[in-house]
């Protein structure tokens, strides 16, 4: 089976200010070991092929620091050189015009430190299109899911989308992993990014398109739970200092 991955490293990280001035996000380390480099491993030893980097901000300092393979998988980038007024639907949509053939595809963000367990967590499980996902915590926030009866995810709400009285305490928080078939890719996701990106000049974040997803059909990502296992998105310096308690946490 063909493993590719897409990273989405464009945006500028500007609540990680002032770290990622003349450093990228993506780049911030967490115990010594930098935020992407700690995901391009894990895909390495999980048997990943080809990684496809959509950069931006300070793009050529990543591309510097990467270059064109690591530990056997190729690298590829895609440029958005319109970052600063896109968001990462439009990203995405960039990375999956640059795809060749492949079998599965992970779809990351690039500003989660997460362990090599909780990535075979996903890898591992049968169904063909899922998302890690962690129950509701107080020092979680961000976008949540909903699940149906059968673990699939029935909704996805951005942090922007919440209405009145949306009772988060009982959803469960993204973790930014995703797994999705090529056929999965090509008859749902492609599409439904392009049409988003189109409609909304490319400004909504991917999380609103797997709501239109979801929404229209609750069967079509699996909620995989972490079970317990490392992984921090991190967004401000607060994130990060937890990101390194987690990480020395024997």
């Amino acid at each position: 089976m063909i493993k590719d991955a897409i990273i989405l490293v464009a945006g500028k990280g500007t609540r990680l200010k002032p770290l990622t001035l003349h450093t990228h996000k993506c780049l911030t380390k967490v115990n010594g070991k930098e935020i992407l480099f700690n995901a391009l491993d894990k895909l390495a030893g999980n048997g990943i092929r080809h990684v496809t980097l959509v950069v931006g901000y300070l793009g050529d300092t990543i591309r510097a620091e990467v270059g064109s393979d690591h530990k056997g998988m190729s690298i590829s980038y895609v440029e958005n050189d319109i970052f600063d007024i896109t968001n990462t639907s439009y990203s995405l949509l960039l990375g999956l015009k640059d795809q060749g053939e492949y079998d599965e595809l992970f779809v990351l963000e690039g500003d989660v430190f997460f362990s090599d367990e909780i990535f075979r967590r996903l890898t591992e499980d049968s169904h063909v299109n899922a998302t890690l996902l962690e129950p509701y915590r107080p020092d979680l926030d961000g976008t949540f899911v909903e699940l149906n009866d059968e673990g699939f995810v029935a909704d996805w709400t951005h942090k922007s989308m919440r209405e009145a009285g949306y009772e988060v305490e009982s959803k469960y928080k993204t973790i930014n992993l995703h797994k999705f078939s090529k056929e999965f890719v090509d008859k749902v996701l492609f599409p439904d990014v392009e049409e988003i990106c189109r409609e909304k000049e490319g400004k909504e974040p991917l999380e609103n398109v797997m709501r239109k997803i979801v929404r229209e059909d609750h069967d079509a990502v699996y909620g995989v739970l972490s079970g317990g296992m490392k992984w921090y998105e991190i967004d401000d310096i607060d994130d990060l200092h937890r990101a390194e308690s987690i990480f020395t946490e024997n």
